[in-house]
């Protein structure tokens, strides 16, 4: 089966009100085939992680890095690399949020002004 919006949707919504009832705030995943400067082949499907906000009450506990390693475990079940950009936007330093996300095998996009990073799990195709 191929990764679709619809999928993703259903599984923020899983990880929010079922899963990580209460902890989580909100998770957003989009699905994206768009070329772009992702380095991303014509087709390639990847998700973007767009946000994972734990609820204050439940920050530095673990929740952050246990719901990372869902929505990367679903990535490699489709064979997909996730894509996002760091911001302060939400209250955290970039070099933590660089921090936080390279440990769980996110790598920066080299002088990006965006702020992006990529897991990159696919298994290289051969012909």
């Amino acid at each position: 089966m191929e990764l679709t919006q619809q999928i993703l949707k259903e599984y923020s919504s899983y990880l929010k009100n079922v899963k990580y009832k209460g902890i989580v705030q909100d998770v957003k995943l989009e699905h994206c085939t768009d070329i772009d400067d992702n380095n991303l082949n014509k087709g390639d499907h990847h998700i973007i992680l767009r946000i994972i906000r734990i609820r204050k009450s439940q920050r530095n506990k673990g929740y952050g890095s246990i719901v990372l390693k869902d929505i990367i475990s679903l990535a490699n079940s489709y064979n997909v690399r996730i894509v996002l950009y760091a911001s302060e936007k939400y209250g955290s330093e970039l070099n933590g949020l660089y921090k936080f996300y390279e440990k769980h095998g996110f790598v920066q996009s080299i002088n990006d002004p965006d702020h992006k990073m990529i897991y990159n799990n696919v298994l290289i195709k051969t012909s």
